[in-house]
């Protein structure tokens, strides 16, 4: 990989009885890093080949100071989405540049928490996206949720673009099995309010609203110009509801309380 740049891969995993974290593996100046996201706290992971991804199956070997994860996971069919996430962004020279390979995909395994605590995956659900570039935004908010009925994945962003001009981009998924909608900056997609606890967006006749409960999270780093140097924070387990609306006309509306946020505004 070229100097100054960064490549990382996120994994949400959910278990049956709602326990709910994340391996994010990368690549950077520093070299190979992996992180771990629990509902409590964010981990660097000393031992970055505790982690070992081979197709569809995830063998995980954790033992930090105050957390022990091991087991073995394996993914079924992915879903990603129908076309690419930056649509013609993606040929532009962009600090980031983000992709989402699976929106939702089933998980089965079990996994030893502290050598004590069975977490079971019996079809359960999980997540896969990536970033590459050489910087993250200096401000962004990054959302998702995955249940059983819808995935959501949003994120806001304040984007230099040839050295001299900002804007604030807008990329946001929604998927079922039989549908999927997108509001990005490139097909029209507009922000209508980007509150901490509320961010409503429009495209068209549609109007998707987010309410979010609260904001906190645990300490990950990510990049800036290709050096593993800033700290962000995660949060794993927010309470979040949203609403897909056409006209006054409500298409979806759910509760997760296991929704992953980033609100680095």
């Amino acid at each position: 990989m070229k100097k100054n740049r960064f490549f990382g891969k996120y994994y949400k995993f959910i278990s049956n009885d709602g326990y709910t974290f994340a391996l994010i593996v990368s690549h950077a100046n520093e070299g190979d890093m992996l992180q771990l996201v629990t509902p409590t706290k964010g981990y660097f992971v000393k031992d970055t080949k505790s982690v070992d991804i081979n197709n569809n199956v995830i063998s995980i070997n954790i033992h930090e100071d105050d957390i022990s994860l091991e087991g073995n996971l394996t993914l079924g069919e992915l879903h990603p989405l129908s076309k690419k996430v930056m649509g013609p962004f993606s040929i532009l020279p962009m600090e980031c540049k983000h992709e989402i390979y699976s929106m939702y995909h089933r998980v089965n395994g079990v996994l030893a928490l502290n050598k004590n605590k069975k977490i079971t995956f019996s079809n359960s659900l999980g997540y896969i996206e990536g970033d590459s570039g050489h910087s993250f935004p200096t401000k962004y908010i990054w959302y998702n949720s995955v249940t059983e009925e819808c995935t959501v994945t949003l994120a806001i962003a304040t984007i230099p673009l040839l050295g001299f001009i900002n804007f604030t981009g807008l990329l946001c998924f929604i998927k079922g099995k039989d549908y999927e909608y997108r509001f990005c900056t490139y097909n029209g997609g507009k922000i209508l309010s980007k509150k901490e606890d509320k961010i409503i967006i429009k495209k068209g006749k549609f109007i998707f609203e987010l309410d979010i409960s609260s904001l906190g999270g645990h300490n990950l780093k990510a990049p800036t110009k290709g050096n593993m140097i800033r700290y962000i924070k995660e949060d794993i387990n927010v309470p979040t509801k949203y609403r897909l609306k056409y006209k006054d006309k409500i298409l979806i509306e759910q509760e997760d309380p296991l929704s992953s946020l980033e609100y680095m505004y």
